[in-house]
């Protein structure tokens, strides 16, 4: 009886642990990266949060979901995104996350396809399709071409 108190003590510990772990990373996440989920993606809640660290840089991944889909997002370590993927290949990314010019794009030259990642670094964009295309676009949204 006594080892199954403990037992039960430590499992209990060992969870408020963690759940205080994740409640405490989450205040590490970038002003920047909370308000760029507020603004494009109000209802999703963050399931998951890391923050990784190497010798130059730091990356915080953010794992979202709603009802409909899931996504993971990468932010520097100012906040700003770096990339966003949807976990399901049914489904967008939100127009609000992509430039008008890419968007407008994607619609004219691939009218069935989604969006289901955006990356960038500092000279250009990268958007990968539901059909495996990935289409590269310069920083302000140009396309510059294909990628198979």
């Amino acid at each position: 009886m006594r080892k199954s108190l403990l037992f039960v003590l430590g499992a209990l510990f060992t969870t408020l642990t963690i759940l205080t772990i994740q409640a405490q990373t989450h205040k590490s996440l970038p002003q920047n990266a909370k308000d760029y989920l507020s603004k494009h993606f109000k209802d999703y809640t963050i399931n998951h949060y890391e923050k990784d660290r190497d010798i130059i840089d730091i990356e915080h991944t953010v794992y979202i979901s709603n009802t409909k889909n899931i996504y993971k997002l990468e932010f520097n370590e100012k906040g700003v995104v770096q990339k966003i993927e949807s976990k399901n290949r049914n489904s967008n990314l939100p127009k609000s996350v992509l430039s008008v010019k890419i968007t407008e794009y994607v619609n004219k030259n691939f009218p069935n396809a989604q969006i289901i990642e955006w990356s960038r670094d500092n000279n250009k964009q990268v958007i990968e399709l539901d059909n495996d295309l990935e289409l590269v676009f310069d920083k302000k949204g140009n396309f510059v071409r294909i990628d198979d």
